[in-house]
């Protein structure tokens, strides 16, 4: 269940992200400040999609590793 909430936690994080500082555009007015959140953001949506990726390739494993034992 914990892995299953830090995968939405993640999804979200993904998603967010880069919408968050696509919608900072219009409220900061110097470019190297928006800069940086521009740079934040993208990177909090690669490292949720990076976090999203290792626990379903985890689950993917151990799904693997069960079918095997069983057949």
């Amino acid at each position: 269940m914990l892995q299953s909430a830090f995968k939405l936690f993640c999804l979200g994080c993904a998603m967010l992200g880069p919408l968050a500082a696509g919608l900072l555009k219009q409220y900061v007015i110097e470019p190297e400040i928006y800069a940086i959140f521009l740079v934040g953001g993208v990177l909090l949506g690669f490292g949720g999609v990076c976090g999203f990726a290792s626990i379903e390739r985890d689950e993917t494993r151990r799904f693997r590793a069960a079918i095997g034992k069983k057949g």
